[in-house]
């Protein structure tokens, strides 16, 4: 794709973006981990291997919800085609077409994001 990358200063913008949500962050890394294990990808496998804390409704007898209990579930497939969206539209992913596949790949800048955030993640622990 595209071997533009950013400057140090466009790099910090795009990363405040993908921070402001977890879920930005967690299918960014998933993408430049399969990245890195040479590994294609597609929505079906980021709803299928990405888990985020979510209220999840416990009925009692009767069917009537009595309680919400903070679980790890899957992400559904919706989310994930709307995140997928945004780091598009971020030019940070691109997609790459082969029928019936339409697999997600990491652009340059993707993997310059990515890799900036880390390294702030890694400064703050």
């Amino acid at each position: 794709m595209n071997k533009i990358i950013f400057t140090t200063e466009q790099c910090e913008l795009f990363a405040k973006i993908i921070e402001q949500d977890e879920l930005n962050i967690k299918v960014l890394f998933y993408i430049a981990q399969c990245e890195q294990n040479k590994v294609k990808i597609h929505i079906k496998a980021l709803s299928e291997n990405i888990k985020i804390p979510r209220p999840v409704g416990h009925k009692d007898r009767k069917g009537h919800i009595k309680s919400f209990i903070i679980e790890e579930v899957y992400i559904d497939r919706k989310r994930a085609e709307r995140i997928v969206n945004r780091l598009a539209y971020a030019s940070l992913i691109y997609f790459e077409l082969q029928k019936p596949h339409k697999y997600i790949r990491l652009t340059k800048r993707g993997a310059q994001v990515a890799v900036h955030i880390q390294k702030k993640m890694q400064a703050k622990n």
